[in-house]
């Protein structure tokens, strides 16, 4: 038997999807603790690369990850 996807169908679900994802519940008990270590050094110069952009981007996440220090 073969199952026919529809508009429909497909957003009836989607919309399920995204009301579960909203209305779970998300507590601390599933996140991680901080990192032991709050500080880190990233090189500045990587090999001649021309564009810094994805070093940056490495170091704002790392600050949204719970490291304090990070160097250039």
């Amino acid at each position: 038997m073969q199952i026919i996807q529809n508009r429909r169908r497909f957003l009836a679900g989607a919309a399920s999807a995204g009301a579960a994802g909203l209305i779970g519940t998300s507590t601390q008990a599933w996140a991680e603790p901080l990192p032991e270590t709050t500080s880190v050094r990233l090189p500045r110069y990587i090999g001649g690369a021309y564009c810094w952009a994805g070093l940056y981007l490495a170091g704002e996440m790392l600050r949204a990850e719970g490291f304090t220090d990070v160097r250039y």
